[in-house]
């Protein structure tokens, strides 16, 4: 049995999956195409906690505590997605992706060969995929 809490908060960051992508990318391609001004007399220097370079500093963007948990959110979904069928993948993008505000009832989720108590099974069996991988179950 998934605890309500851990069920709630891997729906949430199942929802927000397109979004959370959206913003890694525009994060990822922002730290890619700025051009930091590498401190003057690049060479080394005393304050070695400093970026060195425009790559390392790039890097060291590119680490922040937010872009690491997009990152580890993405992986789990796309990870649970792309072990489901094809048939299932229908389900998951139905019912999470197809109305940004709630969940899509499972009685209107249409040409899907499933019973409404199947796909709550496809749905915990993802939840549980996700919240594992992410450490929430």
């Amino acid at each position: 049995m998934i605890d309500r809490d851990a069920w709630h908060i891997v729906e949430i960051i199942i929802r927000r999956y397109p979004l959370s992508k959206k913003e890694y990318k525009e994060y990822i391609d922002k730290v890619m195409t700025s051009s930091s001004n590498p401190a003057i007399g690049v060479g080394f220097s005393e304050d070695y906690s400093k970026p060195q370079s425009v790559t390392e500093a790039k890097a060291l963007k590119m680490t922040s505590k937010r872009a690491e948990k997009l990152k580890k959110e993405i992986e789990a979904v796309e990870l649970a997605y792309n072990s489901l069928r094809p048939e299932e993948q229908k389900v998951m993008k139905t019912r999470f992706w197809s109305d940004r505000r709630r969940n899509m009832p499972y009685t209107k989720i249409e040409d899907v060969a499933y019973s409404e108590r199947q796909m709550k099974r496809i749905v915990k069996k993802i939840i549980q995929h996700v919240g594992v991988y992410l450490g929430e179950i």
